[in-house]
């Protein structure tokens, strides 16, 4: 089954109140239904893969040019003119024990005991920071950019981490995170069965130094 999703940037503008005067409500200075932008001429859409979907996670990086999309099992990167036109992608699946180890827990193989990429943070200049659910088991890792456009760069590292408490567990659980001078701050479930909520900070310096050890120790 092919997945359709239409992508649409829109530039808002909010009009900061005076003192003493009312405040307004943000509003779009455009707003299109779904129906006005199959209508558009303007329209790119992407049909998407027959082995993924939820496609829910999006981070916008003009310095390259690309939208990074986090969806079932992979991680998209687009050209933001035309979404169709060298579009980047990598596999990002759970192993197939944490698939059993979902499963076994009465969990629904098809549609939760997947790696649902919920985390898209940028890093640095030249990484961005991942995490999934990784089928009941979060999972992070870095994503390696390059630092510009030309350097044509778009590469998971090998070395994965622990995700407890910055990706949620259940695809269907929401959650927030912000990166902020190397510490990822995360608002989302702490534990298997959804009942645990918290909010954590983590630092993520050494976590990349050790990523790139691994590599270089491959080389």
């Amino acid at each position: 089954m092919d997945y359709l999703f239409g992508i649409v940037v829109l530039l808002c503008g909010a009009a900061q109140p005076g003192r003493g005067a009312e405040p307004k409500h943000n509003v779009p200075r455009l707003k299109l239904s779904y129906k006005e932008m199959l209508e558009s001429s303007n329209l790119v859409t992407f049909n998407g893969l027959a082995n993924s979907s939820s496609y829910d996670t999006f981070l916008l990086d003009e310095e390259r040019g690309r939208l990074l999309v986090g969806a079932e099992d992979h991680i998209f990167s687009f050209d933001l003119v035309n979404i169709n036109r060298d579009h980047k992608q990598i596999a990002w699946p759970a192993t197939p024990s944490k698939r059993d180890e979902c499963k076994w827990a009465g969990k629904d193989l098809g549609k939760e005991c997947s790696n649902f990429v919920r985390v898209l943070q940028p890093y640095n200049q030249t990484h961005m920071y991942i995490c999934g659910t990784g089928a009941f088991h979060p999972i992070c890792a870095f994503l390696e950019m390059g630092k510009k456009a030309e350097d044509n760069i778009f590469r998971l590292a090998s070395q994965f981490e622990n995700g407890r408490g910055k990706s949620p567990y259940d695809p269907k659980m929401l959650s927030a995170s912000l990166l902020i001078d190397g510490e990822l701050y995360s608002g989302t479930s702490a534990d298997f069965m959804g009942r645990d909520f918290a909010h954590s900070s983590a630092s993520l310096a050494h976590h990349l130094e050790r990523a790139a050890s691994v590599r270089m120790a491959k080389w």
